[in-house]
C-alpha cells in the first residue's frame, strides 16, 4: 500500500496524541470493553478490531473465546509492535493497516468492532464502507464513540447515513466514560 506523505504525518500525529492522553483516556472516551455485553458471541467466529490500539478488547475476548479467530488493525506501527509483544495467543493476529484500506477478503468477518477511532480518521465514510466490505452477510459492526455534544452526534449520524449500512441501531451506554456520553451504533449487514 502506498501512503502519501500527508497521510503518514497525519497518522503519526494521531499516534502521538493517543500516547499522550492514554493514561487518562477513560475520562473522555468510553472503554472498548463496554461493547462486550452488547455482542452475541459464540465459538468459531472471526472478529476484527479496527483501531485496536493496545489490543485490550481483543485480549479480553480471547480469554473467554479460545476457538475464535481475532485480528487487530491499527495505523500506528508503534501500537501494533506493542500488541505483538504482549500477544500470548495463537488465534490473534495484529497488522498495521489503515481503516480506509483493510487487507482482508470480502465478507470475511462475523463481527467488527471499532471503538474511539472514527473521529480520528480522515476518510470516515470510506473507512465504514471498508468495514462493510469485509463483514459477512448477517454480521454485525459495533461502532463506539464518545459524544461530547449534540453537534458531534449529528455529524456522526451524517457520516453513518453516507455509508453503505441501512438501518443502524443506536443507543447510549451508561457509565463507560466519566465526561462524555458513550454512543454505540450496531450495524447489521
Amino acid at each position: 500500500m502506498v501512503r502519501t506523505e500527508s497521510n503518514r504525518n497525519f497518522y503519526k500525529h494521531v499516534a502521538m496524541k493517543y500516547e499522550r492522553i492514554s493514561p487518562c483516556r477513560h475520562l473522555w472516551y468510553p472503554d472498548a470493553r463496554t461493547i462486550i455485553p452488547e455482542m452475541d458471541l459464540d465459538d468459531g467466529l472471526r472478529i476484527l478490531d479496527v483501531g485496536c490500539g493496545n489490543g485490550t478488547l481483543i485480549f479480553v475476548l480471547a480469554n473467554f473465546l479460545p476457538n475464535c479467530e481475532f485480528h487487530g488493525v491499527d495505523s500506528s506501527g508503534k501500537q501494533i509492535k506493542k500488541c505483538i509483544r504482549k500477544n500470548k495467543y495463537d488465534n490473534i493476529k495484529f497488522l498495521q493497516a489503515e481503516a480506509e484500506k483493510l487487507p482482508f477478503d470480502d465478507e470475511y468477518f462475523d463481527f467488527i468492532t471499532c471503538a474511539n477511532t472514527i473521529h480520528l480518521l480522515p476518510q470516515r465514510v470510506r473507512a465504514i464502507d471498508e468495514m462493510y466490505r469485509v463483514l459477512k452477510p448477517g454480521g454485525n459492526l459495533y461502532l463506539l464513540e464518545a459524544i461530547h455534544s449534540q453537534q458531534y452526534k449529528n455529524k456522526f449520524d451524517k457520516i453513518l447515513r453516507q455509508s453503505r449500512f441501512i438501518r443502524p441501531q443506536k443507543k447510549f451506554l451508561p457509565r463507560s466514560a466519566l465526561i462524555n456520553k458513550s454512543y454505540l451504533v450496531i450495524e447489521s449487514k
